[in-house]
């Protein structure tokens, strides 16, 4: 409501209230603190953004392969929101890397 900006790490959100919980703060004027309480009723609007993912598709599909050693291409490609084509590439990848073992380094013969 004072016009001021606050950002930081959200940690909790009390849906009665709306008070926010945040971590890692810093203000507009440059003034940082360790942890503030927004109180909901002070809050004119909310941008929440998200950092950009470091992941990599060769360490999404390493991780998905890890949960499920058996899953096929189209799958992958399915849970990833991308194409076969794309998923058949990032595995090629990680064959010539020595990053899949085993099953995993089979998975094309899962079509």
């Amino acid at each position: 409501m004072d016009g001021r900006i606050i950002r930081g790490r959200l940690v909790q959100i009390d849906e009665e209230t709306m008070d926010i919980f945040l971590e890692n703060c810093i203000d507009s004027e440059g003034r940082s603190s360790p942890a503030t309480v927004i109180m909901g009723g002070s809050v004119l609007y909310i941008n929440i953004l998200s950092p950009p993912s470091k992941e990599t598709l060769e360490d999404r599909i390493l991780r998905i392969l890890a949960n499920n050693s058996n899953i096929t291409i189209a799958e992958i490609a399915k849970i990833l929101n991308i194409k076969p084509s794309s998923v058949r590439s990032a595995i090629s990848r990680l064959k010539k890397k020595g990053l899949l073992f085993g099953n995993e380094a089979n998975i094309e013969k899962n079509k």
